[in-house]
C-alpha cells in the first residue's frame, strides 16, 4: 500500500467519513439496530465469506444481508466487532477501505461463558450516493480463531 496523495479538505473529508461508516457499521450490528445498520449499504451489496463460509461470493440485497446477521448474530448474548488500521483509498465517487477487524461472539452469557473470537480484514468497496458515502461490497479474509465456535459455520464476523 502507497500513501495517499493529494490530500486535500474533502479528500481528507472523505477519508474520515469513510473510516467512520465502517466503524458504525459495527457499532450498529453489536447494538442489534439492524434496520440503521442496514441503511449504511447500497441496495445490492457483493459479498465474500467464502474465507469463513465456503461457498462463493454473491452480490445480495441489503436486507437479506442483515438480515442473515440478525439470524445468527442477533441471537447470542454478546458480541463485539472492533476495526482498525483503516487504509482508505478515494477514487472519485468510488472507494475501498482496508480494515483489520477482530470480533468476539458470546455463547451463553456476557459474564464470563463461553466465546468465539476470530480476527481477519476487511476489504470494504463503497460508492458516494446522494445520501453519502454507502457500502457496495464485504470481502473478509479470516486470519485466525480461537474458542468455542465458529457456530457451526453459520456465523459471520459481520
Amino acid at each position: 500500500m502507497t500513501a495517499p496523495t493529494g490530500l486535500d479538505t474533502a479528500h481528507l473529508a472523505d477519508r474520515v467519513a469513510i473510516a467512520e461508516l465502517v466503524s458504525r457499521m459495527l457499532l450498529l450490528v453489536d447494538a442489534r439496530a439492524w434496520d440503521e445498520a442496514a441503511s449504511l449499504f447500497t441496495d445490492s451489496v457483493q459479498v465474500d465469506y467464502t474465507s469463513l463460509q465456503g461457498g462463493e461470493p454473491q452480490a445480495q440485497p441489503a436486507g437479506a444481508l442483515v438480515a442473515g446477521w440478525r439470524q445468527t448474530i442477533g441471537a447470542l448474548p454478546a458480541t463485539q466487532h472492533l476495526a482498525g488500521n483503516h487504509v482508505v483509498t478515494v477514487d472519485g465517487d468510488h472507494a475501498t477501505c482496508a480494515a483489520n477487524v477482530q470480533a468476539t461472539h458470546v455463547l451463553t452469557d456476557s459474564s464470563g461463558g463461553p466465546a468465539w473470537t476470530g480476527g481477519g480484514r476487511y476489504d470494504i468497496g463503497l460508492r458516494r450516493t446522494t445520501a453519502g458515502w454507502r457500502i457496495s461490497a464485504l470481502t473478509l479474509t479470516v486470519q485466525w480463531t480461537a474458542g468455542d465456535g465458529p457456530l457451526d459455520r453459520r456465523q459471520d464476523l459481520s
